[in-house]
């Protein structure tokens, strides 16, 4: 009997060491496979057969279903261009431009992969669609718990968040290399105390 007592205290301390080593490699992995750009990164092989173990892993952890190579590419930023973590009390204005795509939109989640969503507001999201630009076909979205004029995501709550920036049937995703990656840049406009 204390043969399997001690033999079930030790699979328990393997389980448990090795799902906390899984866990800490996975953490320290996240930009392994990553395409970056400013605040912006994106794993363009995430939905192909070329995907490393690594980002395969963190997609399935997080529960995501990536967008296929052929579909498009999703760009995720979790900090402004200061390196600051994003946050929900606070205001972002979204400026510049996108490479060439389709279509695009942006959302916010927070770090649990839920949308963000404002009471009241029923607008998740802004798509390429339905933005005010300026003459050179830059733009500007604003982040806010509060509405702004011209294009605004509504955001809500007290937590960090991160914005997604998804891009559809871009040839960013084309190995060819001859595609630069444009983003736009992410900057504070202050918070709530």
């Amino acid at each position: 009997m204390r043969i399997l007592i001690n033999i079930f205290v030790v699979l328990l301390i393997g389980l448990g060491l090795g799902g906390l080593s899984a866990n800490f490699a996975l953490q320290r992995s996240l930009q392994v496979g990553a395409v970056t750009t400013g605040s912006w990164s994106a794993w363009p092989f995430v939905g192909g057969a070329e995907v490393d173990p690594y980002t395969s892993a963190k997609a399935t952890t997080s529960g995501s279903i990536p967008l296929g190579a052929a579909e498009g590419l999703a760009f995720e930023a979790t900090s402004d261009r200061e390196g600051k973590n994003l946050d929900t009390r606070c205001s972002y204005e979204i400026a510049g431009s996108t490479s060439t795509a389709r279509l695009w939109t942006l959302t916010a989640y927070d770090l649990d992969g839920k949308l963000i969503l404002n009471d009241g507001v029923f607008v998740s999201g802004v798509y390429s669609g339905n933005i005010v630009r300026f003459p050179d076909s830059s733009f500007v979205v604003h982040v806010s718990s509060t509405p702004k004029s011209g294009n605004w995501l509504p955001i809500r709550g007290d937590s960090r968040m991160k914005l997604v920036l998804r891009l559809y049937d871009t040839p960013i995703t084309s190995n060819s290399g001859l595609v630069d990656t444009q983003m736009p840049r992410i900057q504070s406009t202050g918070c709530q105390k």
